[in-house]
């Protein structure tokens, strides 16, 4: 979908596989299954599906006349608390039942997001984000990040899934191949000499995890920009 907007309405999105990359004015961010994007009408956004893990979503638009909080942009619904309300919403809407009838469970949706605006982050998850992203260049293995968070490999794997929605080393690996993408965009650097330096090993393996992950070699994607 290239750059637009809604004038009248507000849009939530809900993420149910496949990967989406949205883009803002002021900010871009890699949507993922669990992940919940919320639209504020006159906002303007490009989305775009990515070849190699299409996205399929569910989404509904709603005007509303009382001013919204200020719900955030990119979040992640966690426990599927949100993804369970719209999916009920929509297949209400697909029986054709009236909107009067279904205003209660866009109310509880609403009240979904409030609480995920004003959930504090979890001190445990903020710590172990900043570790991995201050050392995603580094050969980081499960034990060390498990070592880091002072949990055994099994506890640490369960909690940080039920947290992000993702494996650590699937998280590792998604913050590697976009730091990638963002130094072949904003540099100069040889492919060969961007593998190491996000520590993703020889340019081989880069460019394979590259092509799984974003559907295109490294090399295209500097050409296309």
């Amino acid at each position: 979908m290239p750059p637009h907007l809604h004038e009248r309405h507000h849009e939530l999105i809900v993420v149910l596989d496949g990967q989406m990359l949205l883009k803002t004015s002021g900010a871009e961010y890699m949507a993922r299954a669990g992940d919940l994007l919320f639209y504020r009408q006159g906002l303007i956004h490009e989305e775009i599906s990515q070849r190699n893990a299409p996205v399929h979503t569910l989404f509904i638009a709603f005007s509303s006349t009382a001013p919204l909080p200020a719900f955030p942009l990119h979040a992640p619904d966690s426990d599927g608390r949100v993804k369970e309300l719209v999916w009920w919403l929509v297949q209400d809407l697909r029986q054709r039942r009236a909107m009067d009838d279904c205003s209660h469970l866009l109310a509880a949706i609403i009240g979904e997001l409030e609480w995920l605006r004003t959930r504090a982050r979890d001190p445990w998850l903020e710590n172990v984000s900043a570790y991995l992203r201050a050392n995603y260049a580094k050969k980081l293995s499960l034990p060390d990040l498990a070592r880091h968070a002072q949990m055994s490999r099994f506890a640490f794997i369960r909690k940080f899934k039920k947290h992000v929605g993702r494996t650590p080393m699937t998280e590792l690996r998604m913050t590697r191949l976009n730091e990638a993408r963002n130094l072949l965009l904003s540099t100069n650097l040889p492919v060969k000499s961007i593998a190491p330096r996000v520590g993703l090993g020889d340019e081989f393996q880069f460019s394979k995890l590259y092509r799984r992950h974003f559907g295109i070699s490294p090399r295209q994607t500097r050409t296309r920009s």
